[in-house]
């Protein structure tokens, strides 16, 4: 069998095109949105979101493959996660701390795992102390331009960065370098002038970043 199984491939393909659904019949329901945020326009019917999460978790299992299936522990999550929040950030310019938090356990958990079917203690050292420069990272940055930022962002950049390094730093790094540059070329072209959604940026790099460099 190869690395690049496309049994695993097609089944984590359909299974993440499942949860796409799913995702989007959760967000229909608006209930992310809270008081002050109730009177905006409705988002649209966002079918994007089963492709968004079917195909990076297809691509994830392309690149890892049978023979890495453990970091797919670590990793599947932001494929599912992922665009959920995105769609979140898009509509209200907000990243919900209880899915953050259910997005960190999954892959914290992932971590773990990984780390001991695999007995190899380095993808847990890597994803730990990868995710605490991240954050460092990001609060001097954002001491450096106040504002630049937001909080959700900054809690998002430590699940992002432990989650690629559990594969490799190099793919952390990629993640990050991707989702800064695209984020600034399209920043001049976006419609609101008020803020600026980065969640899905982030998002769109790790899973860029893995898919080519894991």
């Amino acid at each position: 069998m190869t690395s690049n199984d496309p049994i695993l491939t097609a089944a984590l393909t359909l299974v993440g095109a499942l949860i796409g659904v799913a995702i989007r019949w959760r967000l229909s329901t608006l209930a992310y949105r809270q008081g002050d945020e109730a009177d905006q326009p409705p988002p649209g019917p966002r079918w994007w979101i089963p492709l968004a999460v079917a195909a990076p978790s297809g691509l994830l299992a392309w690149s890892l493959g049978v023979d890495r299936w453990p970091l797919l522990l670590p990793t599947l999550p932001i494929a599912w996660f992922g665009p959920w929040l995105s769609a979140i950030d898009l509509d209200v310019r907000r990243l919900p701390n209880r899915l953050l938090a259910a997005h960190a356990a999954f892959i914290v958990a992932g971590v773990g795992a990984a780390s001991v079917i695999t007995n190899d203690s380095a993808i847990a050292i890597q994803a730990a102390l990868s995710g605490v420069v991240a954050f460092v990272v990001f609060w001097v940055l954002d001491r450096a331009r106040p504002g630049g930022f937001g909080w959700g962002d900054g809690k998002y950049v430590p699940i992002l960065g432990a989650a690629t390094a559990a594969v490799s730093p190099t793919v952390e790094w990629w993640a990050f370098l991707i989702a800064c540059v695209a984020a600034v070329v399209a920043a001049p072209f976006r419609r609101q002038r008020t803020s600026f959604a980065f969640g899905p940026w982030l998002v769109g790099g790790a899973l860029l970043a893995l898919a080519l460099l894991g």
